[in-house]
């Protein structure tokens, strides 16, 4: 990797989403593409987080490279570096906020990964100056400054992911926070979260959309006997899948689970989103079925 350029806040090429921000560094270091996009969104989760989970982020960061936003997240193991990654393979671009300066690589195991995006069209950044060892939770702020919306995949109680949540809702970000089931305690952090009132990501259309972006291959108006229904929220494919297979009475989640092959946490939030959609109800525990015919 070769010798970043300190860009200072007089420089045309200092990321103008820094500008005025109180969290914003006097000066940055910088390599690859320019960091300057319409649109980007923050990706960022646990170090150890389950295999759902980096699957599903994955495909989150996926699906916004696709649609021209650039993804931004720290370079940790587990949620940022499968956002990342996946962003890499599918040809978009992506922003990495180092924790430290460059010279100091952390983890030493993404070195490859932070040469990769050093060449661009993705950029790297660092807010210390060279041979600053390390200082996250400052990271975290100028991570969220240069995003538009804040996505929380997944956060234990103890997860760094918090902080950067909490610097959303003070910079007034919109956050986003994928749920789980309430017995998985990897989770604990993303559903205080939720209470809080963080918005439920269980696809990415809802995000597109707020920012502007219309998702045609993610989300779909339901439908019943091929009619469409304006009562109905818009929802995702796995939504609407989980919705069709309770249209003819209650059925138990874990009969879901096995109906739609999909696993049981993706279903799970599926129906956290349908029951706060008003579209079903539980009960008794365990059994879902549609809050009124269609």
């Amino acid at each position: 990797m070769s010798t970043p350029v300190i860009l200072t806040k007089l420089d045309p090429r200092y990321p103008s989403r820094l500008l005025g921000v109180e969290s914003g560094p006097p000066s940055i270091r910088w390599q690859g593409g320019p960091v300057e996009a319409d649109r980007t969104v923050a990706v960022v989760g646990a170090r150890e987080a389950t295999n759902d989970a980096l699957a599903f982020a994955s495909d989150i960061a996926s699906a916004l490279a696709a649609a021209d936003t650039v993804v931004v997240s720290g370079g940790a193991t587990g949620i940022d570096a499968a956002a990342h990654e996946a962003v890499l393979r599918v040809g978009g671009r992506t922003w990495v906020v180092a924790g430290t300066g460059p010279g100091h690589c952390y983890p030493a195991s993404h070195a490859d990964l932070f040469d990769s995006i050093a060449k661009g069209p993705g950029a790297m950044l660092w807010p210390f100056e060279a041979g600053h060892r390390g200082a996250f939770l400052a990271r975290n702020h100028v991570l969220v400054a240069l995003a538009d919306a804040v996505v929380v995949v997944q956060a234990g109680l103890r997860s760094g992911a918090l902080h950067a949540a909490s610097c959303a809702i003070r910079l007034g970000k919109p956050l986003w926070v994928v749920p789980a089931a309430p017995w998985m305690s990897e989770f604990a952090g993303s559903l205080q979260l939720v209470e809080a009132g963080a918005r439920i990501l269980t696809s990415v259309g809802p995000l597109l959309s707020s920012l502007g972006v219309e998702s045609s291959n993610d989300s779909h108006a339901a439908t019943a006997g091929g009619a469409s229904d304006a009562s109905l929220p818009t929802l995702s494919s796995c939504e609407y899948e989980v919705l069709e297979c309770i249209s003819n009475g209650a059925l138990h989640v874990d009969a879901i689970v096995a109906r739609v092959h999909q696993s049981a946490q993706t279903v799970s939030a599926a129906l956290l989103t349908l029951a706060l959609e008003n579209v079903v109800v539980e009960g008794p525990p365990g059994l879902f079925r549609r809050r009124r015919a269609l």
